[in-house]
């Protein structure tokens, strides 16, 4: 089983429309979806015929909603209501000659919540992965989790930023998934290119990471494992429609191919394959828009050699 955490889902209501700042605006086409990070994983994964559930809250009216076009998906799920109250979030995306994002802030979380999650959690175990998406309401509680999981055996993946990545990185996590703008930002450092991302990849590794898979938009991915193998893969040729949810499928393509070979650089292959299928799509691709593209991806594996991290 692959878990997946969202602690701060949301309805995504994209519109297609040209907008015009002080004017009336229609859109040209409108689509719900649910959202969040770890949401998109989880419905990547099942996609791809991997068992995964996606934990996590969700609160009010449109938390229910959110729990019902889950349901609609037969994507499994367990998100747990608020103590706090409110409302679950509403994400706006308009797609016009740019694509512009405004994201509801959502309910905070309470003590008593983040110890009903990792109750949910208790039962996974070695054979079982853990992912933790998107922007961490609670440090503390992306602690925890890395905390429990890792002492039960399971693989953690962690994809978040700032500080959360940088505090979670003590816990060892057997992946992280930043973008090559996110690993930047950790050291102060923006224009990164593939070798200077190797270089923090590297950082990122003594700081506590095991292996660090960056994606980089059109040129690609990398992956740095802890055996200090590097893996570079091209990006697909293609029309970004919409990056919402790209990397999100990346890292379900790179658990899922890693499950099924046991091999870095088929897993890797697999995920810019997966993750550039969702970029050319109007929302998460398809398992069959997914495997079109893996024989676009290229794959060369160097060995930078076992000076010490």
């Amino acid at each position: 089983m692959i878990y997946t955490i969202t602690t701060n889902p949301s309805i995504d209501y994209t519109m297609e429309a040209d907008l015009i700042p002080g004017q009336i605006n229609r859109a040209r086409s409108e689509a719900i979806y649910p959202g969040g990070k770890g949401i998109n994983v989880s419905l990547s994964l099942l996609r791809l015929g991997e068992e995964t559930q996606a934990l996590g809250f969700a609160a009010g009216r449109i938390g229910q909603v959110i729990r019902d076009l889950l349901d609609d998906l037969r994507c499994p799920h367990m998100l747990l209501e608020l103590s706090g109250g409110g409302q679950s979030r509403i994400n706006v995306k308009l797609k016009g000659q740019q694509e512009t994002a405004v994201n509801g802030q959502g309910p905070g979380l309470q003590e008593a919540d983040t110890g009903r999650l990792l109750t949910l959690l208790e039962t996974a175990g070695p054979e079982d992965a853990v992912v933790l998406s998107g922007w961490a309401q609670s440090i503390p509680l992306y602690i925890s989790i890395l905390r429990q999981v890792t002492a039960a055996g399971c693989m953690t993946v962690l994809d978040c930023s700032g500080e959360a990545l940088w505090q979670c990185l003590k816990e060892r996590p057997f992946l992280i998934k930043p973008n090559l703008e996110e690993l930047g930002a950790v050291y102060g450092m923006e224009d990164l290119d593939c070798e200077e991302g190797v270089e923090l990849a590297q950082q990122l590794q003594r700081e506590g990471a095991r292996n660090v898979l960056v994606s980089m938009g059109a040129d690609g991915a990398f992956l740095l494992t802890e055996d200090r193998d590097l893996y570079v893969a091209n990006a697909c040729l293609g029309q970004v429609r919409s990056t919402v949810g790209a990397g999100d499928s990346l890292v379900a393509g790179f658990l899922s191919g890693l499950r099924t070979t046991g091999d870095f650089g088929k897993a890797i292959q697999m995920g810019v394959a997966a993750g550039s299928a969702t970029a050319f799509s109007e929302w998460i691709a398809t398992k069959e828009e997914m495997l079109e593209l893996v024989e676009q991806v290229r794959v060369e594996k160097t060995a930078l050699g076992q000076a010490a991290l």
